[in-house]
Order: structure tokens, then C-alpha cells, then sequence
């Protein structure tokens, strides 16, 4: 019986297959960090309570499909062992490794989820086995399947023929039907520990040569976020970057981690509120080739580490809360949105406020500019509104300056919206804007609001509103300078 903690020599064969192909589990005993699933597996095997239909649920990487062609050797193994583990050397266990078993059917329900799949897989399954004891049938993703799809598997599901098990694996078991689910046995796959997956990292390392600093896999196991298949892919990346010798700094340039001092300066800014000095570390990240949507992502992390080590001091923690609720969804849109930096720009220039830091710059920028929604005329009256400016504005009591002369800048806005409901159909007067300026910047674009949120309403000439900025703001209205000459 090979031993689980040291490599199979017959892994490391074939160097131009990825590694997390290399280094698939192929028995119960090298299945890492499932142990409760795997236990009640191979009891199952070896006591023949093999039952019809298996669900298994859990995040991608950790073992779903591979548990479930494990479990389909050991249905079927010709010498399978008294506590249930397949032996991975007869003809069966060989066929179903190097996917020949004709019996031993894997579906991606993503591409194969239609009702016409569904039926065809209906008249299959009541044929008798090819070769092998039992047919298997592991449908992978399959919450993919259509509603029909998913009923015309129902009732085979429920009673299938006696020589068919079917195996179900998906990442939202929340799309699966409960009337799919109470007909299967459900075993919930667990995220995997960061030692766990460094120790397998560690195994595959020696076993394929390379020298690996403990920091540089601790590194890679932190990223995979408990996937080992995402480790395993990470590793294969790194070792294509750095050669026979991995190092952490290798690591983070691979890629694209910013080091944990640049990470720290950053948070301490933000925190702060100092958003020049925070635009322009952001800058510097960029200009270094950094991936800012792994910049948002590690800002969220140690900001969740300083938060619980803050939570005695209200005031910081609530401004830590504060930058850690934006950059958790700054790095979610950017990473999606493709525009990370802007976001987190964004965050640099609200911080830089005294009000709360709100986690608005994600939201789609399609809202109308607030400026324009305020002068606009009311419904009664539709009209295409004038664009807003921004003059330089005598000093505003306690909280504005005059600043040097500027070009009219224009706020980008969409479709025209209603102002301010008032009374008789009016425009509204500057004391009414005045005196809703703060709903007004709530509902403000996310490209805007950041602009305009210590603004104040200063002068209303027609429906062209005048803006008041505080003293030491200069850089926000040289940003919306900016943006009325783009």
C-alpha cells in the first residue's frame, strides 16, 4: 500500500502535464483535508452499503471530482481492499485512471445540460454494464442543468437500475432542485486548511526537484484560499517563473502581489484620510506592474487583521471598518470590472473626507450627476439640463476658501432625472438644494460623488448650480477640472 505523505513516483512520469493533473488523488488514503467524507466512503465500500445516488457540495479545488472517481474504483475494483481502498493496479482501477472505462461516464453539465442530454443519458443508463460491475455516472457542475433537464433525471435518480450510481457534484447547491437533493446521500467538501495545502506543496515540491523557501508555499497557500487544485496551478506558475528555486519574492512577482510593507503604507494612509499621499502610493503600485485587484484583495486582508487587533479604540476601528467595507468591494468589482485602479482611487479621495467612508464606488456608474438632478426642471416641465459648473466662489463662513480662477467643469451625467419635488411645480430655490444636499450626494454616481461629497451649494443661476469647495481642496476641483477638459 503506498504510503499518503510521501509522492507517487509514478506522478512525476509525464513533466508537460500540469501539475494538479500530475498530482490528482487516485485512492482514498492521499485525498487531503476530507477526512470525514473519505471515512464514510470507504465504510461504505467495504461494508457493500454502496447507495444509488451521491451529492457532493463544496468550493471549487477541493476534491470533488476526484473523491468521486476514487469512489468509482473502489465500486468496481477487482482487488479491493478490506477497509475499502481500490488497489489503483487492476484492470479496472487503470481503466477508470486513464479514462477508458466505458462504464465510468463523466458529464459537464455545463455544456451537456439540455433535456434532449438528459433523456439520452435516461435510455443509457438502463443498458447493462460494459465491463465493469457497475456504471457510474459523475455529473460535474451539475446545478448547470436545465429545469427540464433536471426532471427528466428525477424519477431515475429516485429508482435507478441496479447497476447504475450516480455521482453529483456542484458549487451552489442552492441551483440543484430539493427534490434532486432528498434523493441523495450529501457530503458537504470543506475549504482546506493553509498547512494543509502547504505540506502537499511541499511533497510535490521535492518529489519534482525544486528548492521551495516554506514562505514562498505558506505564500501560495494563503492565495489558493483553501482550493488545491488553485495551489497546485499557482505552484505549476510560479515554477514556470522562477526555475528550481522558488523564493516568496518570486512568488509576488509572478503574480503581481504587492510586498506587505507597501501594503501596510497603503492601509496607514487610507486610514489617515491623507488621499495625495494615498493616490500616489496607488500610482507607484501600478507603475511597478502590480495587480491592483490583488492589491484590493490584500488591503482587505490585513485591514480585517488590524481591525481585531483595534477593536478596543472605537474611533479607529469604525475608520478601519470603514476603508475595509470599501476595498472588500473594490477588489470584488475590480477583479470583475477590469477596473480596479479607478476604485480604489476613488476610496483614496472619499477618505480623504471627514464623513464615513461608504462602500458606493462599485455601484454601476449610471446614475445622474446629483448637481443636475437638483437644477433640473420638475417633471411637469422636461427639459435637458445644463451642465453643472464649478467657479471659483468667495469664502463660504468657515468651511470654503476661494480658490484661483478655473475653467467651468463639467460633471458627467446620464439620463436627466427629476429634481427635488417643491411645491407649485417650481425650480427649486438654493436654500431647498441646500438644505437636501447631502440626499443628493447619496444618490450621486460613484464617479461623482467622491468629486462633489464636501462640496457646498454656493449659487443658483437658472438651472447652472455653482459649487463652493472647503479650504484644502484644491486637488478635488483640480480633478473635476480635469474631468470637464477629458
Amino acid at each position: 500500500m503506498t504510503d499518503p505523505t510521501t509522492p507517487d513516483q509514478t506522478a512525476v512520469a509525464d513533466p508537460r502535464r500540469a501539475i494538479y493533473r500530475r498530482w490528482r488523488a487516485q485512492r482514498f488514503a492521499e485525498v487531503v483535508g476530507q477526512d470525514p467524507i473519505v471515512n464514510t466512503l470507504r465504510r461504505a465500500v467495504a461494508t457493500d452499503r454502496i447507495v444509488h445516488a451521491y451529492l457532493f457540495v463544496g468550493p471549487r479545488g477541493t476534491g470533488k471530482t476526484s473523491t468521486a472517481r476514487i469512489l468509482a474504483k473502489a465500486i468496481n475494483c477487482l482487488n479491493r481492499g478490506e477497509d475499502g481502498e481500490p488497489c489503483d493496479t487492476c484492470a479496472a482501477c487503470v481503466a477508470i485512471r486513464d479514462g477508458r472505462a466505458l462504464d465510468v461516464i463523466e458529464i459537464d453539465a455545463a455544456s451537456h445540460g439540455l433535456v434532449e442530454d438528459a433523456r439520452d443519458l435516461v435510455m443509457r443508463a438502463l443498458t447493462a454494464p460494459a465491463d465493469l460491475r457497475r456504471r457510474v455516472y459523475i455529473i460535474d457542475e451539475v446545478h448547470m442543468l436545465s429545469p427540464h433537464a433536471f426532471n427528466a433525471l428525477l424519477k431515475l435518480i429516485e429508482e435507478p437500475p441496479d447497476h447504475v450510481v450516480f455521482i453529483l457534484a456542484t458549487t451552489d447547491t442552492h441551483r440543484v432542485p430539493p427534490t434532486i437533493i432528498s434523493r441523495t446521500q450529501r457530503h458537504d467538501f470543506r475549504r482546506l486548511p493553509t498547512d494543509v495545502i502547504a505540506a502537499k506543496l511541499t511533497r510535490i515540491t521535492s518529489a519534482e526537484g525544486v528548492t521551495a523557501d516554506p514562505e514562498a508555499l505558506e505564500l501560495i497557500a494563503r492565495l489558493a484560499d483553501g482550493g488545491m487544485r488553485d495551489a497546485e496551478s499557482l505552484l505549476d506558475q510560479v515554477m514556470a517563473y522562477a526555475g528550481d528555486r522558488v523564493e516568496e519574492s518570486s512568488v509576488r512577482d509572478a503574480v503581481g502581489l504587492a510586498d506587505e510593507e507597501a501594503i501596510g503604507g497603503l492601509l496607514d494612509v487610507l486610514v489617515a484620510g491623507a488621499a495625495p499621499d494615498a493616490l500616489q502610493r496607488i500610482a507607484d503600485l501600478s507603475d511597478a506592474g502590480r495587480d491592483l485587484g490583488q492589491v484590493a484583495q490584500q488591503l482587505e486582508t490585513e485591514g480585517r487583521r488590524r481591525l481585531l487587533t483595534v477593536a478596543a479604540d472605537a474611533a479607529s476601528a469604525r475608520r478601519l471598518a470603514a476603508v475595509l467595507r470599501a476595498t472588500s468591494e473594490a477588489g470584488t468589482a475590480g477583479a470583475r470590472e477590469g477596473r480596479a485602479r479607478l476604485l480604489l482611487e476613488l476610496i483614496a479621495i472619499d477618505v480623504g473626507s471627514p464623513l464615513p467612508v461608504t462602500a458606493s464606488v462599485a455601484k454601476p456608474a449610471t446614475e445622474m450627476s446629483p448637481v443636475q438632478r437638483s437644477a433640473e426642471p420638475p417633471p411637469k416641465k422636461p427639459a435637458t439640463p445644463r451642465a453643472a459648473s464649478v467657479a471659483p466662489p468667495p469664502a463660504l463662513g468657515p468651511v470654503a476658501t476661494p480658490v484661483e480662477s478655473a475653467p467651468a467643469a463639467e460633471i458627467p451625467a446620464a439620463k436627466p432625472s427629476p429634481a427635488p419635488v417643491v411645491p407649485n411645480g417650481e425650480r427649486p430655490s438654493l436654500e431647498t438644494i441646500r438644505g437636501r444636499w447631502g440626499e443628493v450626494v447619496e444618490r450621486a454616481s460613484p464617479v461623482v460623488k467622491p468629486l462633489i461629497k464636501e462640496c457646498r451649494p454656493y449659487q443658483l443661476d437658472g438651472a447652472r448650480l455653482t459649487l463652493a469647495f472647503p479650504e484644502g481642496r484644491e486637488f478635488l476641483r483640480g480633478r473635476v477640472v480635469e474631468r470637464s477638459r477629458a
